[in-house]
């Protein structure tokens, strides 16, 4: 297994850094936060002419036809500028929701949408708890009637619900007894979109969905076996989460070294204590595991079919890890780490909603305790 970069993705690392770094700039990042949508109709274009929101999108569909583990490179990216938004939602959810359950004509019909710009899509799993397993999705229900679908439900923790053009609602059915998979446009009559308050600008939601009529048409997959499909779609989620932390992590300890280099106390950088060394080696060396542990983890999704405790792994490791990088990165600044017009606490923010999503690092632990047989 080589974890080295590619020269392909080299290439996009470079690119996509310079594109970011020059466009979504901190004011830009914080300016999205109060934004509906998280992005502006002009970088979503360049998104798309980039060929980044179809990356994973094979060429017959109009996609670009690249590898997770290459997205993953684009992830730890846009980690580094904290840029959210529903590129995360569409181009890697509701894109490897599409690929894993979607008929040979709706991914005709979806696919090339989503490469071009023009389409957003948006998962509606979660309920009452926030888990990520078969047990969460209770009160969602799919009724059939003759050949239409009558769905009823309440959906939690929405991502990107506003601006999106279909859900992907996860429902129990009167036919099965499993989780099925149903696409729904945004705009249909009887679904209700209320926002959730977050701590770092995530857009997230309720979404009620009111005796919403869907025909087979819309079905995703088997009835019954929507959680064959969502139980590789949330590994692609926990390990692009782990992509972009490591990202940010990855900022964080830039924006560290350059302010303990720059900060004096007793006539001398504050950096030149031993002290200080010390913090400054701990996040260097959780960083680097991170981005090990991240990079791993898209590779296997990528490469092999065994990829299940290499996922967990990452996404418990860098969720801990990251949150521990950025309390030590506190300790270093003091006070100033804490103010508004200071960018550390932009990260910090978001850091609280990404090690939550797709699971936190208990839920990754205590599946990795699973495959080991030890429960």
């Amino acid at each position: 297994m080589d974890l080295g970069l590619t020269e392909i993705q080299k290439m996009l690392q470079e690119s996509s850094r310079n594109f970011l770094e020059e466009n979504c700039t901190m004011d830009f990042i914080r300016a999205m936060e109060s934004d509906d949508i998280g992005i502006t109709d002009e970088i979503w274009k360049n998104m798309s002419e980039m060929g980044w929101l179809g990356l994973m999108i094979p060429e017959e569909y109009g996609g670009s036809g690249f590898d997770f583990d290459d997205m993953s490179i684009l992830l730890e990216e846009m980690g580094r500028v904290g840029l959210s938004g529903p590129f995360f939602s569409t181009s890697v959810i509701g894109v490897q929701t599409l690929l894993l359950s979607a008929s040979e004509e709706q991914k005709k019909d979806l696919l090339s949408k989503i490469a071009s710009g023009s389409l957003r899509i948006s998962l509606a799993f979660n309920e009452k708890t926030g888990n990520f397993d078969e047990s969460e999705v209770t009160s969602t229900t799919a009724i059939k009637n003759d050949s239409d679908w009558i769905i009823n439900g309440e959906k939690l923790f929405v991502n990107d619900a506003v601006g999106a053009d279909y859900f992907i609602v996860a429902s129990k059915s009167n036919e099965s007894e499993g989780i099925s998979l149903y696409l729904v446009p945004s705009n249909t009559e009887g679904i209700e979109i209320e926002k959730m308050e977050s701590i770092g600008g995530e857009k997230l939601y309720k979404v009620n969905f009111n005796e919403i009529k869907v025909d087979n048409s819309q079905l995703l997959g088997e009835v019954g076996a929507g959680w064959s499909t969502l139980s590789k779609v949330i590994n692609y989620g926990a390990s692009g989460k782990s992509s972009e932390m490591s990202g940010a992590a990855s900022k964080v300890m830039d924006m560290t070294l350059d302010y303990i280099k720059d900060r004096k106390q007793f006539d001398r950088p504050i950096g030149s204590f031993q002290a200080v060394q010390h913090h400054a080696a701990d996040m260097a060396i959780l960083t680097k595991v991170s981005t090990q542990f991240a990079r791993k983890a898209a590779w296997k999704l990528s490469k092999t079919e065994e990829s299940q405790i290499d996922v967990n792994r990452s996404k418990a490791y860098v969720s801990k890890a990251f949150h521990d990088i950025c309390q030590i990165s506190h300790q270093l600044h003091g006070a100033i780490g804490y103010t508004w017009d200071y960018d550390l606490q932009v990260f910090t923010r978001k850091m609280q909603h990404q090690k939550l999503s797709f699971g936190d690092a208990d839920f990754h632990h205590k599946e990795i305790s699973k495959q080991l047989g030890l429960n």
